[in-house]
């Protein structure tokens, strides 16, 4: 890939990742000793940033600041912060005097404990998350309840000890460096998530009517199988439905509702094993056969738009994380067989 367009998609990723206001928001802070960040910056700027890069020396008692202080940050990147050993009250377990070992993400570190009761409410923002190559071990709910944590980022090679609870598999996609992949697959408390090799990579297209998927592509210097999160408005037609199909195997989170296809064609993303998440065409009219069979990863509820009149054979086959799929307004005549496979048939509802 060329320097321009390796920036290129840098920038994107980032773009992606934040809106623009991150961007011009991003501060970096260096902390010199441990334990001395939340005197860095004033109230409201920890209640404003939404972006925030860490470096030096830390403790369990600013990743605490971190939780309870900084309520909007989404992006965070402890990459080149070493995270130090810290002993006392003031860490991420309220009030419970506790060692807090060196380099780990400690309990509890964004997800507040509440009279010995996890508070899991959705009130945690943050979506995108960097940790150093020196974290051995990420403890137990430390990510628990953060539901809009789409991209944890590790730079360590071989897989942390991940303790019970830490994130949520169905929920997160693991980036790992390249070659480390069945580092992390083959340790039993990884196995279940989405684990990719590389750094996230993001494309969003606005594609006109005398246009392609592949011509935007090829225009933008995108290799297909590189795409963890797409978006895509305009137009989006079979041909373009079959590139997906074919060519983009590494999807995490797909965003249609801007483009104007009527039909999801038979198996366009079924196999898409680290697909976590799609947002459908607001025209869909049809889903086609088995067109997500085997995403397996598939979570949370699918909502389908009102002018949805067809859902053919096996469409969610074998989308064992998938909640539910909510059929909104009265359009739906046909259904086929073996929706959810041989059983599931009440995740399917109708609102």
């Amino acid at each position: 890939m060329k320097p321009y367009t390796l920036l290129l998609v840098t920038i994107l990723a980032l773009g992606t990742a934040m809106n623009a206001s991150a961007q011009r928001k991003l501060k970096t802070f260096y902390v010199p000793k441990a334990g001395t960040f939340s005197k860095m910056l004033s109230q409201a700027e920890a209640d404003t940033l939404p972006a925030l890069c860490l470096q030096g020396k830390i403790n369990a008692t600013d990743i605490r600041f971190l939780r309870d202080n900084m309520h909007n940050l989404r992006f965070l990147d402890l990459s080149h912060a070493e995270i130090k050993f810290y002993a006392g009250k003031e860490g991420t377990c309220d009030g419970k005097f506790r060692m807090y070992s060196a380099h780990c993400i400690p309990a509890y570190a964004f997800c507040k404990p509440k009279n010995d009761t996890l508070a899991t409410a959705d009130t945690c923002k943050l979506s995108h998350v960097v940790l150093s190559e020196y974290i051995k071990t990420i403890e137990e709910s430390a990510f628990e309840g953060c539901g809009r944590l789409t991209i944890c980022q590790i730079r360590r090679k071989e897989a942390p000890e991940l303790k019970d609870k830490a994130m949520t598999d169905s929920v997160t996609a693991i980036f790992v460096p390249k070659g480390s992949g069945d580092s992390y697959r083959q340790k039993k408390e990884w196995e279940h998530f989405a684990v990719i090799e590389g750094s996230p990579q993001f494309a969003s297209f606005n594609i006109s009517p005398q246009s392609s998927l592949k011509a935007e592509l090829m225009r933008k210097g995108i290799q297909p199988n590189n795409i963890n999160f797409l978006k895509i408005k305009g137009k989006l037609d079979e041909a373009d439905f079959k590139l997906i199909r074919d060519y983009m195997p590494n999807l995490v989170k797909i965003d249609l509702t801007g483009c104007n296809a009527e039909t999801i064609p038979d198996y366009t993303f079924a196999q898409k094993r680290y697909l976590l998440q799609i947002r459908l065409p607001k025209a869909l009219r049809a889903i086609g056969q088995r067109a997500f069979s085997g995403c397996t990863r598939l979570c949370g509820t699918l909502t389908l738009p009102a002018g949805v009149t067809a859902i053919e054979y096996g469409a969610f086959m074998d989308c064992e994380n998938l909640k539910h799929v909510v059929v909104t307004g009265d359009s739906l005549t046909t259904l086929g067989d073996n929706l959810f496979g041989n059983n599931g048939k009440e995740r399917l509802i109708y609102k």
